[in-house]
């Protein structure tokens, strides 16, 4: 799978051999050939405003295989998908899928290969982290034949070790660090995404982490460091948000694919998530500030009861009152841990009304109530005092 240039023609291919020595400069203006002549195209999420489910999304994975064709059915409900990092990581078989272990990155490909086996137009995202090295990922082998691609202390000269979310079983002295500030890791990194891409199973990269210090890696660097490490990083992001067809800090319109960032200041992207969206004031500014950019927006809510939840319909309203183009909404946990939480996640109710294109932008009145109208008939009210939402559908 991690063959360099899979589908670069020959020559192309012996140019790139001299990656490891070239500048970045020399990096990006060979990148743009291998996209010319062989890179297969991304597909950007189709959205609409329709209704909730053609503007919404699924993220999450299976730590035991590939999803049951039962789970599939719902969510191949959904326009966008995004594959989370621990899909299959409770079994060593790699072999099964023509390679060795460690092997997650091949795992997220299988899992969005069988989703587009189901309908090829959804959009499948591919989950990667660009600072933390899980070591389920081959990209963990190959980092730890690169020491000098790892991070290391400014004070002690000392690999940097850095814990991720204990659902995926980090090992207990921390996992090194993707040090964006090496050109050649930059490389790597952003190679593997475009390797996934170039399946035709992959449709663009979830960078985790890609805000600016995250996991507390500034407290291991000095000025200098840091900024070389932070300015990698969004070099890194620049370049992958380039070549999906986009430009960093510049609305989504327009791009082929998808590099999915983290915050809406963020330097070096056009698309991010909202991790933690709830039914609040703070995560519609946070919406909003990415609509005002142009920007592609994922909200994500943590909830795990779906339609069960007390509250969803309140989320779903604060989305409502915040969204514009390219913005979508998901739920649940980063592991599915039954098909029941798959399903809950998928309520018709919700999902199938009718919403249309909204008639302006979200009003605030007197009372701190939110308003907002819609072309189908529908109107939406969110009370940033009791972080309460309601939406009286017109059918």
């Amino acid at each position: 799978f991690f063959f360099r240039m899979s589908h670069v023609p020959q020559a192309n291919r012996n140019v790139m051999s001299i990656m490891s020595s070239a500048s970045e400069l020399l990096w990006i203006a060979l990148l743009t050939i291998v996209l010319q002549q062989s890179f297969v195209g991304a597909m950007r999420p189709s959205h609409s405003w329709e209704n909730l489910r053609t503007m919404s999304f699924f993220h999450s994975c299976n730590e035991s295989g590939l999803f049951s064709e039962r789970a599939l059915d719902t969510i191949t409900k959904f326009p966008f998908v995004t594959i989370e990092k621990g899909q299959g990581f409770q079994l060593e078989n790699c072999a099964s899928y023509g390679t060795s272990f460690p092997c997650a990155e091949q795992k997220i490909i299988e899992q969005c290969k069988a989703i587009k086996q189901r309908n090829k137009t959804i959009s499948t995202v591919f989950y990667m982290n660009s600072v933390l090295d899980w070591q389920f990922y081959h990209m963990h082998e190959v980092l730890s034949e690169h020491v000098e691609w790892q991070l290391h202390d400014s004070f002690t000269g000392a690999p940097v070790r850095c814990s991720g979310d204990e659902h995926f079983n980090p090992p207990k002295g921390g996992m090194p660090v993707f040090d964006h500030g090496v050109a050649d890791m930059r490389a790597y990194w952003k190679e593997v995404c475009l390797n996934a891409t170039a399946t035709g199973f992959v449709d663009g990269c979830f960078s985790d982490s890609s805000q600016n210090d995250t996991h507390g890696t500034g407290k291991h660097l000095n000025a200098a460091d840091s900024e070389r490490f932070e300015n990698g990083k969004v070099q890194t992001m620049s370049d992958l948000t380039t070549a999906f067809g986009g430009q960093a800090g510049r609305p989504y319109a327009g791009s082929t694919g998808v590099l999915i960032g983290k915050k809406p200041d963020q330097l070096g992207i056009n698309a991010y998530q909202i991790e933690m969206f709830s039914h609040n004031e703070d995560s519609i500014i946070e919406l909003m500030a990415g609509v005002a950019q142009g920007y592609l927006v994922q909200a994500h809510y943590e909830g795990a009861d779906g339609c069960n939840d007390k509250n969803f319909e309140s989320v779903i309203a604060a989305f409502l009152i915040g969204a514009g183009e390219d913005c979508y909404f998901g739920s649940g946990p980063w592991i599915s841990a039954s098909i029941a939480d798959i399903e809950v996640r998928w309520c018709a109710s919700l999902f199938e009304r009718p919403i249309g294109k909204p008639l302006g932008l979200a009003t605030k009145d007197d009372n701190n109530v939110y308003h907002r109208s819609f072309a189908s008939g529908t109107n939406v009210t969110f009370s940033a005092k009791t972080s309460k939402g309601k939406i009286d559908w017109a059918i």
